[in-house]
């Protein structure tokens, strides 16, 4: 079906039982503007330092800088390695939620669990200032790719434990940006403002192992499979006519489309945990993810209506402008192989992370501090072709009271990507953009916050 012009409308095992509610609410992925014209008529999102920090869920895991597949053991672990589900002995409840702040300046004897976790999360809204070159942009997004997820994991022998979990991916995001041109080359229209509904549904599996060859050590493997989502995608822009104090008259343009599908990356992740001591452990997790294979098939753009006639005759909606093959998150044109240099072309995320635990104990009271590093291999090139990586570090602690857990981690992460400030020869949106670049520095701030109850038939302090 093409587009169509429309108004936007909208354990049980041998042994264990355990049932998991987990709510994540991870960082947003605004838009940014560029100078090219082709670009400003787009609503493109920016998902530079936001691609997939989320691995999994859980205060405890980000507070050891999410090195956290091979020590997955409590109510979180179907999201970050479903073989540490095997490690549950009790029904666990857990509800974690985090707080983000983004400044852009120039996851035979086993369990199984039912969980419900927004993986990726769009919340959020962002405004840039760019006086340098006339422009401004104000944006919000609300919702996110949700998942509902089926796990078990498995304690194959005294050495080995193995996990599946099955994921449905449901709900979407909107997505509103407003951009004003402050240029005089600016076509009459000074306020652009751009609506997106975004709606995908798809089925994935997480495959885990976890091998200890001693008791101390953990050895894990993570496989995360590629899936293909269908989308429906409706789309809506505005153009006010006129000046920045006088407008005159606004256009509209609107689609939606039931065709688009979206090619989601698999994921490969590797990592060990050591715990020399009952108090201590000490991890480490390097995980790589296929974005350069991403690819979403018959996405749309929505062209500018023109202002009415002179006569006052209405101006009719151009129609919308389908790319049936575009690569993901990015929105840019699928490389040529004969032809590398012709298109940016998006890189596959690469994440090593290293986690410490320190448990300290009296009595009942256990208080666990964490800290942890990570660095993230971004997926967009910059100009010239090197690729950013971002590092971060991160702190955490908690308090185990009986059957409560309370954990909190802090995150921070920071690094510098170049943007353009100038379009290839000839204008294309899906062309690789040229030098002037313009350095611009981000850094991230999040808390999370988690509470898991382990269901222990009464309260014990």
């Amino acid at each position: 079906m093409a587009p169509r012009p429309t108004a936007r409308s909208t354990r049980l095992p041998a042994r264990v039982v355990a049932t998991c509610l987990v709510l994540l609410v991870v960082r947003a992925a605004p838009a940014r503007a560029q100078t090219v014209s082709p670009r400003l008529e787009t609503d493109r999102i920016d998902i530079t330092g936001r691609q997939n920090l989320t691995l999994g869920s859980g205060a405890r895991a980000y507070g050891m800088g999410g090195a956290f597949l091979a020590r997955a053991d409590d109510a979180t672990a179907a999201s970050w390695n479903p073989a540490g589900l095997s490690y549950l002995r009790l029904p666990e409840v857990s509800l974690v939620g985090v707080s983000n702040s983004f400044d852009v300046t120039r996851g035979l004897r086993g369990a199984v669990q039912l969980s419900y976790q927004r993986a990726i999360s769009f919340d959020g809204s962002r405004r840039i200032e760019e006086p340098a070159i006339g422009q401004s942009e104000e944006g919000s997004s609300d919702g996110g790719f949700d998942v509902v997820a089926f796990g078990t994991g498995l304690r194959l022998s005294r050495r080995v434990r193995a996990g599946l979990t099955v994921n449905r991916w449901l709900n979407g995001y909107d997505q509103t940006l407003t951009r004003t041109i402050l240029r005089e080359s600016n076509q009459g229209r000074p306020y652009r403002t751009f609506d997106l509904d975004f709606r995908p549904r798809g089925w994935s599996f997480n495959l885990g192992l976890i091998v200890s060859p001693v008791e101390e050590l953990n050895l894990a493997a993570v496989y995360k499979t590629p899936f293909t989502a269908d989308v429906t995608l409706d789309k809506k822009r505005w153009d006010r006519w006129g000046t920045l104090t006088e407008l005159q008259e606004v256009t509209t343009n609107a689609a939606s489309s039931e065709d688009v599908r979206l090619e989601f990356p698999s994921s490969l992740g590797f990592g060990l945990s050591w715990r020399p001591r009952d108090t201590l452990t000490l991890s480490a997790d390097y995980t790589r993810t296929g974005w350069s294979e991403s690819r979403i098939l018959d996405y749309f753009d929505l062209a500018v209506t023109q202002r009415d006639a002179i006569d006052g005759t209405p101006a009719v909606p151009p129609s919308p402008i389908v790319h049936p093959e575009l690569q993901y998150p990015t929105l840019l044109g699928v490389p040529d192989p004969d032809d590398p240099a012709s298109l940016v072309s998006q890189r596959n995320a690469e994440q090593i992370r290293v986690g410490v635990e320190w448990v300290l104990i009296k009595g009942a009271l256990k208080v666990p501090l964490r800290a942890g590093y990570f660095n993230d291999r971004q997926i967009i090139p910059n100009p010239g072709g090197n690729t950013p990586r971002f590092n971060g570090f991160t702190a955490g602690t908690g308090l185990v009271l009986g059957s409560m857990l309370l954990d909190v981690a802090y995150v921070y992460e920071f690094g510098d990507y170049l943007v353009a400030t100038e379009a290839a020869s000839g204008g294309q949106f899906d062309q690789a953009p040229t030098v002037p670049t313009v350095r611009n520095t981000l850094t991230t701030n999040r808390i999370f916050a988690s509470i898991i109850y382990r269901f222990s038939g009464g309260w014990q302090p």
